[in-house]
């Protein structure tokens, strides 16, 4: 794997993880495989933001901690996995 690949390997793992999604989507949206990810890592942060409502929202900030994790350890192999449900919302972001 060239040096290129594994550091958009990464950056695109950590654009799973909260406000880093908009930031990382913001500086390289010209790259497609970095942008495919930041823009799911943007729509799962919506979500755990959802979340944070007292009671009702812990089931949905779980579901979005486990979607974080899957979507960066995708990235991170190298794979652009489309999230089910939230890949539909993230193909629509486009700023």
């Amino acid at each position: 794997m060239s040096q290129d690949n594994k550091d958009n390997n990464i950056t695109a793992a950590l654009s799973y993880i909260s406000i880093l999604s908009v930031i990382i989507y913001i500086l390289k949206k010209d790259n497609e495989y970095i942008a495919f990810h930041s823009k799911q890592g943007m729509v799962i942060f919506g979500l755990s933001l959802v979340g944070m409502i007292p009671f009702l929202g812990w089931p949905i900030w779980i579901i979005s901690v486990i979607l974080m994790v899957i979507g960066a350890t995708k990235a991170y192999k190298g794979e652009k996995y489309k999230i089910p449900v939230i890949s539909e919302f993230a193909e629509k972001i486009n700023f």
